[in-house]
């Protein structure tokens, strides 16, 4: 019988079948790396959209019932006791338009009054109790005006959300820069008369302080707060803020020379609470 020894170069059908083995094992594996890793990001995808989601309600949350009934009212005054400052007098010379409105110059009055002792250009508002009732955010505009090369009103109030146009009404060119703490700040030009812009405030916050930086001396504040139960005063110191919901509230005053006072009320349904800010120098 003869013997046949194996012929040299040849790869047992074994060896090509465990390495054929490997490649579809490897291709499985890659397969199911990919999947796993897609299936993760298809979940952080889902997670991050349902965050959306949940959030999403926040800004457009349904309001509060409100019981009329239940409702009273806060007036009073915002007095000022002590010697007013002397009006500023600022030059305007830089500008053509501005000499126009004011030939000798402008004068300021940071406090104000027709009266001694009343004071003007106060935000008055709720500063807390509120916070767990919601309110809608009014379709109305609030307007600003630059008209003179002054701010009008150079204090006013509005609510976190609502629109807010500022109107160029001098035939010169005037900015609008505004510098909240807790929203986005903005800066535009208002280039002609008439040129208006729109703009909202995300967040609550007294004061928002605006200023035009074309023309230094014209600055502005706003009040910005999330509910409607706020006023600024005229040159009688007065304010009414009416059907307020029955309850214990701190209620504040903020001036742009003289800062910010406030004090404890409680406000009885069907009632009016009477009371008085005042501040001094």
């Amino acid at each position: 019988m003869s013997l046949h020894a194996p012929r040299r170069g040849r790869v047992p059908d074994t060896a090509a079948q465990s390495r054929a083995t490997l490649r579809i094992a490897a291709r499985r594996l890659t397969a199911r790396r990919i999947a796993a890793l897609t299936s993760l990001l298809v979940a952080v995808a889902i997670g991050a959209a349902c965050e959306r989601a949940i959030d999403a309600p926040d800004a457009n949350r349904t309001p509060t019932p409100l019981d009329a009934s239940m409702t009273g009212a806060i007036t009073g005054h915002v007095r000022f006791h002590g010697t007013k400052p002397p009006p500023r007098h600022v030059q305007v010379t830089s500008d053509a338009t501005c000499v126009a409105a004011h030939p000798d110059g402008l004068d300021v009055e940071d406090v104000r009054g027709d009266d001694h002792d009343v004071l003007a250009d106060a935000f008055v508002w709720i500063a807390r109790g509120l916070e767990a009732r919601v309110f809608a955010v009014p379709e109305t505009h609030v307007v600003v005006d630059q008209r003179d090369c002054v701010f009008e009103p150079r204090v006013v109030g509005a609510r976190a959300g609502q629109q807010i146009d500022f109107l160029n009404s001098d035939d010169t060119l005037h900015n609008v820069h505004g510098t909240p703490a807790h929203s986005p700040a903005w800066n535009f030009g208002l280039g002609i008369r008439g040129a208006r812009r729109t703009i909202t405030i995300a967040h609550p916050e007294v004061p928002v302080g605006v200023q035009c930086d074309v023309h230094p001396w014209m600055r502005a504040a706003l009040g910005v707060v999330d509910h409607p139960y706020f006023a600024v005063t005229a040159l009688d110191g007065a304010f009414t803020l009416a059907g307020v919901p029955a309850g214990q509230y701190t209620l504040a005053a903020w001036h742009p020379r003289l800062g910010k006072r406030q004090q404890e009320i409680e406000v009885a349904p069907r009632a009016t609470t009477n009371i008085d800010l005042t501040f001094a120098p």
